[in-house]
């Protein structure tokens, strides 16, 4: 295969075979080639030159393929944008690029504003003549801009420059532009066509972005086989039902979430299990047992695990011929062109069996992270990848991941692999997925916690016995101080995992947990002793009022509350007892009031709405929810509770707090 991308003696060989279908519309090979010549000419005459950049923003679609191969052989580097991107955000990674041109179609955007491309272009400082509308109800690419629809126009591009631009999806950290060239894609489109060779197809359905890696490695190496790429609308389980059984898909690619959705989607059995023979997935499944489950369902399906980043994908593939044990548990042996190693962070290489940073170097590596200093880059001075992924290798030169670098929680000292742990809930029957994060801990740093879906939707759900499971397999300073039960994880629009959402949800949970376990016995904000003298009131009633209107009490409630803490004060100092002696003062938020108490070490005192006998007794029992006496240590305790208003919850409002105080 050569270097340069999408052979055109592969369009001539196949003029009439479908290149591009889905969503309706279908693409030949002779259609696309005439439609990336006719693309790259408009581009050109638009000022596209050697090193441009242009945008790429739009829904998976044939005019998408079409404008990607047109950019790259008019010389330019296609930027490419997340279609789920708002204006705002887009034009800031644009800006960032230096991006100058902009082709738009339909995307996320403009579904809501329908000149969303001008709305970019003017916050990305780019003129309206670098603008392009390429979405298919306005531009069929295979009819338009074509003169002489035999001309061959010269490919300007060079296959050692950036052909494109792909952003990091975010999940953990801001966006990285990573820079690739049309040699590595092309590196890496023959490695992958190599390990499947006749396992594959004529046809694939990818349900994943192709402004993903994932979805564009897998569409252009189908393209490289003469295939027939299928690019649904969208990836809900309906409609790939539908797209694989009017076009007969035989191959798929897409995240594991995507196909568990899929298998239990109406027609499953009837248009899906008899069509696809050959699954690939990014990622890889956790275990055995969700693999071999998935291969249940996909009867006559093998799936296929790989592992590579944006950086450099793949790095390393199982092949349809492993056993499911090798397809399930590792992300395969190195791909050809490519070596991996397990380094040890100090400039050697750690033993099979070791755990340690995965590093790679080959073909198939990007150009680096677009303007960020050498310092910031993750390739080293001897040409290795540092993936920031920890993993070993067995006996075979099979590559086992157990987690990111960053991952690891550190609890009491101690160093701990989320992906271990994982593993070990992974195997627990009825359990679909988990993932395992860290979370600050006032003693130990950090305390290990888990999040879990279930196949059966948590009716089998017991956390303990989860935990007792646990400390049968792993140390037990490793279980999870809690194990949180979700109907599904957030998921990004790559179908990934989106860390960063459910690690905010997670947290959100504890406090709520934190909150709920405080609130059980009361929060106390406010705990004083009033010395016996009618002017050390104030402070109590000052406090007893700001927090009723914090809480939510309305304007004349608050003025009662505070009333009420006044009467009942003066009542004690001057009109019970004045030899009492010194009051102690506490306010506590309750689960459903505020509760006022007062105590003292005289007599015991009754306020009895039966035995109405003073003006203090009926403006404290106006103004009062429950008045009562409790008896801790035999002393007696006086209570006032007041009801909070309209609804208003005191978990939320605690909530709240803590994080205006933790920011």
């Amino acid at each position: 295969m050569e270097n340069k991308l999408l052979s055109t003696q592969i369009c001539r060989d196949y003029p009439g075979r479908l290149a591009i279908v889905g969503n309706g519309a279908a693409c030949t090979y002779e259609d696309m080639l005439k439609g990336i010549r006719g693309l790259q000419k408009k581009l050109q005459e638009m000022g596209v030159e050697k090193g441009s950049r242009v945008a790429l923003w739009s829904y998976n679609s044939a005019n998408w393929l079409i404008a990607f191969f047109a950019i790259i052989r008019a010389g330019g580097t296609a930027v490419l944008v997340n279609y789920s991107m708002g204006s705002a955000d887009a034009a800031e990674l644009l800006s960032m690029t230096g991006t100058g041109f902009l082709l738009c179609g339909d995307n996320g955007e403009t579904k809501k504003n329908p000149d969303a491309m001008r709305t970019l272009a003017d916050l990305a400082g780019i003129p309206e003549a670098h603008c392009l509308n390429i979405s298919p109800a306005a531009l069929d690419l295979g009819y338009v801009f074509r003169d002489d629809p035999d001309e061959d126009v010269p490919d300007a591009s060079d296959e050692d420059a950036t052909a494109f631009i792909i952003f990091t999806s975010g999940t953990t950290s801001k966006p990285k532009a990573v820079q690739i060239s049309q040699k590595a894609l092309t590196f890496d489109a023959k490695a992958f066509n190599g390990n499947i060779g006749e396992y594959a197809g004529r046809s694939v359905c990818v349900a994943v972005p192709l402004f993903h890696i994932l979805g564009l490695l897998m569409s252009y190496a189908f393209l490289c086989r003469g295939a027939t790429v299928c690019l649904p609308a969208n990836y809900k389980p309906e409609v790939l039902v539908r797209e694989i059984d009017a076009y007969r898909v035989s191959d798929m690619a897409a995240v594991g979430a995507v196909y568990m959705g899929l298998a239990e989607a109406e027609g499953f059995e009837e248009n899906v299990v008899p069509n696809l023979h050959l699954c690939m997935i990014a990622g890889g499944m956790s275990t055995p047992v969700q693999m071999m489950r998935l291969e249940l369902q996909f009867a006559n399906a093998t799936f296929i695990n790989m592992y590579g980043q944006s950086e450099a994908a793949p790095l390393t593939m199982v092949r349809p011929s492993d056993l499911v044990e090798k397809r399930a548990q590792t992300v395969g042996q190195a791909i050809e062109g490519v070596e991996i190693r397990i380094s040890d962070g100090k400039g050697g290489f750690l033993a099979q069996g070791e755990i340690g940073e995965v590093i790679a170097r080959g073909g198939n590596l990007m150009n680096g992270y677009d303007r960020l200093p050498v310092e910031k880059q993750p390739i080293d001075e001897n040409g290795w990848l540092h993936t920031g992924d920890l993993g070993y290798f067995d006996e075979e030169g099979y590559l086992y991941l157990a987690g990111r670098i960053k991952d690891v929680i550190i609890r009491g000292g101690e160093n701990i692999s989320p992906s271990e742990i994982e593993s070990a809930l992974n195997r627990m029957e009825n359990v679909r997925q988990a993932k395992v994060m860290g979370a600050p801990h006032p003693i130990y740093g950090e305390s290990v916690e888990a999040c879990i879906t279930m196949t059966d939707g948590g009716a089998s759900f017991d956390q303990e016995a989860m935990k007792a499971a646990l400390r049968a397999e792993i140390a037990r300073y490793k279980i999870p101080s809690h194990i949180f039960l979700y109907d599904s994880f957030p998921l990004n629009v790559n179908g990934k995992l989106d860390q960063r959402k459910l690690h905010a949800d997670m947290l959100n949970r504890l406090l709520r947990l934190s909150v709920d376990e405080e609130l059980a016995g009361g929060v106390t904000v406010f705990d004083v002793v009033v010395k016996n003298r009618p002017y050390a009131i104030v402070p109590v009633t000052s406090m007893a009022s700001e927090l009723a209107q914090a809480v939510g009490f309305s304007r004349r409630r608050v003025m009662s509350i505070r009333l009420a803490a006044e009467e009942m004060l003066t009542e004690r100092i001057m009109d019970a007892y004045s030899a009492a002696g010194d009051l102690r003062v506490k306010i506590t938020l309750m689960p459903e009031w505020l509760r006022i108490t007062f105590s003292d070490d005289g007599a015991e005192y009754y306020i009895d709405k039966r035995r109405d006998t003073s003006m203090s007794a009926r403006i404290i029992l106006k103004a009062v929810s429950n008045f009562h006496t409790d008896y801790p240590g035999g002393k007696p305790v006086y209570c006032m509770d007041f009801l909070y208003e309209n609804d208003f919850s005191i978990q939320e409002f605690l909530m709240k707090s803590k994080e205006e105080i933790d920011a």
